[in-house]
């Protein structure tokens, strides 16, 4: 996997939510050997030990559990996380901080937009439902979610890792574009900032449901790290260039001293990340 990372032009790696122990221990041992270095890690990895019965996915073990018991048992896997970032040298660890836990309507949204019905009335009233079911039921599992937040700054700003929330794909998780502030405010922790996901903003934008230029407006000065990734209307991970997103406002955004990670799904062609990589690079020079 580094050999070929590296055949691709790319010297540093984000390790992956739910990578098996053993391969980040084959990691660390190219990176004290000077082969590849770590940028970042995705919490949780390496994956996490479950409860008894629980399945490995990505929305194991959320950080907005109601579930006391599930919820610290998620904090003490991510603090696993930072530990090992820290022995990596890594920068830097991406958070996502749970969902709401409502019955899912985004589902049915994407698909309305895929098949050109986004200015239905079917539409805007799923879309209007979805946000007031939300706002209803949001308030315990933010909470639960900033008081993870809370014990997690404490460990992570001791050894020197960032954390980075992450902004996130579908409308029922957490943050919205709003509780993105008020969860670096309450953390309160230079620990504390965001990490920004250009398709993830961009696909809220398709779906009408936040304005993704207003991301890098509120919170650039917390920025952490970047995901950078291509987006088709609801489509993401594609390679950059092979999709419809504007690059325009990265600019200046990629010369500062960041995590820039190259996000893509197995279906980009080596030629496409290639062509992706040359392009983010001259993009951060010019």
């Amino acid at each position: 996997m580094v050999e070929e990372v590296r055949a691709l032009g790319f010297s540093s790696l984000e390790l992956s939510f739910g990578m098996p122990a053993e391969l980040v221990d084959q990691i660390a041992g190219l990176v004290r050997a000077g082969q590849v270095s770590v940028s970042s890690l995705h919490n949780y990895c390496p994956a996490p030990v479950l409860p008894e019965g629980m399945k490995l996915s990505h929305s194991a073990l959320p950080l907005s559990s109601l579930d006391e018991r599930l919820r610290r048992w998620a904090v003490r896997q991510t603090v696993r996380t930072i530990e090992t970032a820290a022995a990596l040298k890594a920068r830097a660890v991406v958070l996502h901080m749970g969902r709401v836990e409502i019955r899912p309507a985004s589902p049915r949204l994407i698909a309305l937009l895929e098949n050109n019905q986004a200015d239905s009335a079917r539409f805007r009233k799923l879309s209007g439902k979805l946000r007031k079911r939300r706002e209803a039921a949001k308030g315990p599992y933010l909470e639960a979610a900033l008081r993870s937040l809370k014990e997690l700054a404490g460990p992570a700003g001791e050894i020197g890792v960032r954390l980075g929330i992450e902004n996130r794909y579908y409308p029922e998780e957490i943050p919205s574009l709003d509780e993105i502030g008020e969860l670096i405010a309450a953390a309160a922790s230079p620990a504390v900032g965001f990490w920004y996901d250009l398709g993830h903003a961009a696909v809220k934008g398709n779906l009408g449901w936040e304005d993704p230029g207003e991301y890098l407006k509120r919170y650039e000065k917390d920025l952490v790290g970047l995901h950078i990734h291509d987006v088709i209307r609801t489509r993401d991970h594609k390679a950059p260039l092979e999709g419809d997103l504007d690059y325009g406002p990265l600019g200046e955004i990629m010369k500062q001293d960041l995590c820039r990670v190259l996000e893509v799904h197995p279906s980009a062609t080596p030629e496409e990340v290639k062509a992706a990589g040359v392009f983010l690079e001259n993009l951060g020079r010019g």
